[in-house]
């Protein structure tokens, strides 16, 4: 009788398959803007997916941050930076993950987080006075 090799669901593994859909949908997007002239930013529903937004009314550090992604998979980088402007060092940090199999060390310091978190808060805020 031959055995069924499962997989152990861990949280490595979640966070991978998810960083290589987000990066694949991007790199889809892409695709089809380049060789048939979809352009899936305008075809996004006006449905918002965000539940901090649905409850509040107000946008989140996150918000903008799908429609971003498609942005960059067809290279509109200025597009993507108006949208949600740590769309792009994010993605980075995405595809470093996916090719290294790890997020480098200087990211996971405490220094990095300690100036990150402050900068993200920060941004909403004008963000969220400029409305």
């Amino acid at each position: 009788m031959k055995s069924i090799k499962t997989h152990e669901l861990t949280p490595d593994t979640i966070m991978r398959s998810a960083t290589g859909v987000i990066v694949c949908l991007a790199i889809l997007s892409g695709v089809l803007f380049y060789i048939w002239e979809i352009d899936s930013l305008h075809y996004l529903p006006g449905v918002s997916l965000c539940p901090f937004h649905v409850i509040t009314g107000m946008s989140c550090p996150g918000c903008g941050m799908t429609r971003a992604f498609l942005a960059l998979g067809q290279c509109k980088l200025k597009e993507a930076l108006a949208l949600n402007p740590f769309s792009l060092p994010l993605f980075s940090v995405m595809l470093l993950y996916l090719c290294l199999g790890y997020i480098p060390r200087f990211l996971q310091q405490k220094v990095f987080l300690r100036l990150s978190i402050p900068a993200v808060v920060t941004l909403w805020l004008f963000h969220l006075l400029e409305k």
